[in-house]
């Protein structure tokens, strides 16, 4: 509803003006009512109104400096002028200030209130379109100036000279010295697509707050989850660049751990915008050693050590004899010898990784290794702290068995990976399992893996399946009264045909024959094949 504001020093000719007119019913609300100009001002003053109905002569403040003074604070108010005077003087003198109409009391009545009023809506609402309609061309004016400024910044960081000429000739308003910010989040699991939309969500707002509260001349996302800022040189001397980051990711609503940000030394030229993303990157490399929240200072990175550190391949080895040896105490003791030197003062986040990725290699050592190894040394990559990476390491080495003595052969590689396909095909064969699977469970090319099941097991990998398969179904005609496409679908075959085919090549007989047929304890008929899984070669 429009909201409209009588303004009059009568009390009678309010009162009548309140009365004469259905307000509600037409549309209006009657915010309030004045008896002078001066009285009137608050709700000007709120931005309360719409439509200003105001006689011109009033004590105090006259309806005329009213309405001069309504166009000022609120630009989209219309004025209706209401006189007991026809002197066309006050209207050239109330329009030139901006009024809308003109009416003298002795005429005012209902119908010429209402069509006044609504040919002010009419007006009120297609000026109200046009504000929208400019505000969002200025809007989206803004907002491409600005994606082409941060083109420009990113490519300028990547050292490309014409960019960086043009973000100098369009950053009229660069301060003298300043640093540069690189922020990471980390944390949001990658290829979820609500995660994505939370992350880009959490960088367009601290991007935002960094343009607003930081008054950062430029800031972009380089990355999905990396963000830069030219940080000005009067944060960065105030010693805020930590709070102001802090607030950026709060604002980005991350908790306070879901991110780990770098910053460079001061720069006193634009030209060095990819020096100083490069001292800022790796600010943020070193975060690496302090764990998530941490912001670190280029200024900030100590001198190596100048103490002389163990040799690392002689601590290395004397891991691998631990393991050879099983002395898993021995082993734990020297993997935190191992872990108590990453630090930034002493390696770098890629020693770091090779160190550990070492580390675990050799548990293939053990012969309590299995093929899972693969992907604890593939999850490395994916972990952000060193802290994280030496509790991933040390809790591979302890869920490593304690030697009990209790006799349990040393099988080659071959044998324990093919053990552990067996179990694998043995606890899911009446299920569609492929060789492509199981070859993907164990870690293993398909064909490399299909060559060593055959030179360990004697069969190859669909044989072994059906004579899996035949023997389940084997005991399910002995033992049940089961109808045989019933007896085929619970042992894995999805086509009785082939069931019955498979059945009567392995074991002689067809199923049914098989069903009538008197059994030994086991499931085992007194005639037809013997051709069982117990013949296969022994694992070597």
């Amino acid at each position: 509803m429009c909201r409209v504001l009588l303004v009059d020093d009568e009390f009678m000719a309010r009162a009548g003006l309140r009365a004469t007119f259905d307000w509600e019913g037409n549309g209006y609300r009657l915010v309030g009512e004045a008896a002078n100009g001066m009285r009137a001002m608050k709700w000007l003053e709120n931005g309360e109104v719409d439509i200003l109905i105001t006689d011109i002569a009033m004590p105090v403040m006259d309806g005329l400096e009213l309405t001069r003074r309504a166009r000022e604070l609120c630009p989209w108010v219309k004025v209706l002028l209401l006189s007991c005077h026809s002197d066309f003087d006050y209207v050239r003198e109330g329009i030139r200030l901006g009024a809308s109409d003109y009416i003298l009391k002795p005429t005012l009545n209902a119908d010429s209130l209402k069509t006044i009023l609504d040919q002010m809506r009419v007006k009120l609402r297609e000026e109200q379109a046009n504000r929208e309609l400019l505000e969002k061309y200025r809007d989206k004016q803004v907002a491409e100036q600005q994606e082409e400024l941060e083109k420009l910044f990113i490519q300028a960081v990547r050292g490309n000279e014409e960019a960086s000429a043009s973000l100098i000739a369009n950053l009229t308003d660069i301060p003298h010295r300043y640093g540069m910010a690189v922020l990471r989040v980390h944390g949001i699991k990658a290829h979820s697509l609500e995660s994505e939309v939370r992350l880009g969500r959490a960088i367009e707002s601290m991007k935002t707050f960094l343009y607003e509260r930081l008054e950062a001349p430029a800031a972009a996302a380089i990355h999905p989850d990396l963000l830069l800022a030219v940080i000005p040189e009067r944060v960065l001397s105030a010693g805020r660049a930590e709070e102001v980051v802090g607030q950026a990711v709060r604002n980005g609503e991350l908790a306070d751990d879901a991110y780990a940000a770098g910053i460079s030394r001061l720069h006193g030229d634009l030209r060095e915008l990819q020096a100083a993303f490069a001292e800022a990157q790796q600010a943020l490399e070193d975060t690496f050693f302090y764990g998530p929240g941490s912001i670190v200072m280029a200024e900030e990175r100590p001198q190596p050590a100048s103490q002389s550190l163990p040799d690392h391949g002689d601590m290395l080895h004397l891991l691998k004899e631990a393991l050879v040896a099983e002395n898993h105490s021995e082993a734990l003791l020297q993997l935190k010898r191992i872990t108590g030197y990453w630090s930034r003062r002493f390696k770098t986040k890629q020693q770091v990784i090779v160190e550990a990725e070492q580390m675990l290699s050799l548990l293939t050592l053990s012969k309590h290794y299995n093929t899972a190894m693969v992907h604890h040394i593939r999850k490395l990559s994916k972990l952000d702290f060193a802290a994280d990476i030496a509790k991933h390491v040390e809790a591979c080495f302890s869920s490593m068995p304690v030697p009990d003595d209790s006799g349990i052969p040393d099988t080659t590689l071959h044998g324990r990976i093919v053990m552990q396909a067996v179990q694998f095909i043995t606890e899911r064969f009446t299920e569609a399992i492929s060789l492509q699977q199981v070859a993907d469970e164990v870690n293993v090319s398909r064909n490399y893996f299909s060559e060593m099941f055959k030179k360990v097991t004697g069969k190859n990998f669909i044989d072994y399946l059906i004579a899996l398969r035949v023997n389940r179904a084997k005991e399910l005609l002995a033992e049940s009264t089961l109808r045989v496409y019933e007896v085929a679908e619970q042992s894995g075959f999805n086509d009785v045909k082939h069931f019955s085919k498979q059945f009567k090549k392995i074991v002689g007989l067809s199923p049914g024959e098989y069903h009538g047929q008197p059994h030994k304890p086991g499931g085992e008929a007194n005639s037809g094949k013997q051709d069982t899984l117990s013949e296969q070669k022994p694992f070597s």
